[in-house]
């Protein structure tokens, strides 16, 4: 049976609310999803876009992966391609988060007071965005000690522009760059970093990604250097689930993967920037 005629027999049971096929669906979404078949996922995510999940009965798992909510692009396979495409149909921080415009202030307030950020400290955002997070920091650390990176050329853009916007951020002179595979080394070279910081990335991410970005990132952070990252916490996955709109790890597999890649890592939990923060240091 090729891909096409399996996709036309999912449509099939899902347009006629058939419960058995439905919770099979299930079964094979999660199970696609976990063995990292990742494209023939995606064809099954496409074929549910005009469906009401709730009204059909479609899966809960599938609910929650927000694979059919209206107006929003689907998951393409392609991570730049997705924020490009949000960043499209709304405005670039309400593309990289729900609309919170005190975030940035939590944002600096947990680095510097709760995570003790120095002034002197180079500092890594991965996945900055438009700076709607971390723009605070850009003007609290000292000259050059900011660096950016991002998946999406758009997004960076905007960033700078903000930047050339606002004095105070560009007297700073932080550094910007595009990569989609975490080579920190590459566009950043010659540089070791104190602190580094990911909010709402993780929460995005396939386990070969997160598993990129952690042995990408052990060649750049100094020896007492720390990692703080947010995610989606699921222990009652293998793994994970999820798509990019949004993935839940169990945090196992997450030390697990981050003491293969060189990390310890703590899980501190909730903080007041939202999201489950964890703590990684090398080893």
């Amino acid at each position: 049976m090729n891909d096409q005629t399996l996709l036309n027999i999912i449509a099939a049971a899902l347009e006629g609310r058939h419960i058995d096929l439905l919770k099979e669906v299930e079964k094979f979404y999660v199970e696609l999803r976990e063995n990292g078949e990742h494209e023939l996922a995606c064809l099954i995510a496409e074929k549910l876009k005009n469906i009401n999940c709730k009204q059909t009965g479609i899966p809960e798992v599938l609910i929650h992966e927000g694979i059919t909510d209206a107006g929003m692009p689907l998951h393409s396979g392609n991570y730049a391609d997705y924020w490009d495409q949000l960043t499209d149909i709304l405005p670039p921080d309400e593309a990289t988060g729900q609309k919170q415009p005190e975030m940035h202030i939590k944002q600096f307030e947990f680095l510097v007071n709760e995570c003790k950020l120095k002034t002197d400290e180079l500092f890594l955002d991965i996945g900055c965005g438009s700076l709607r997070g971390t723009r605070l920091i850009v003007s609290y650390l000292n000259r050059g000690c900011f660096h950016g990176m991002d998946v999406s050329k758009k997004l960076l853009a905007y960033a700078r522009q903000r930047v050339a916007e606002n004095p105070e951020m560009a007297e700073k002179e932080p550094k910007f760059a595009h990569d989609d595979r975490f080579r920190f080394s590459k566009i950043f070279p010659g540089i070791a970093y104190n602190f580094a910081f990911a909010k709402s990335v993780m929460t995005h991410l396939f386990p070969e990604s997160i598993w990129d970005c952690l042995v990408q990132l052990r060649r750049v952070i100094k020896p007492e250097g720390v990692f703080y990252s947010t995610i989606f916490k699921d222990n009652k996955v293998n793994v994970y689930r999820g798509d990019t709109r949004k993935t839940w790890y169990n945090t196992e597999w997450l030390k697990e993967t981050a003491e293969l890649s060189g990390w310890s890592l703590d899980e501190i939990g909730e903080t007041r920037v939202g999201q489950y923060m964890c703590l990684f240091r090398p080893i």
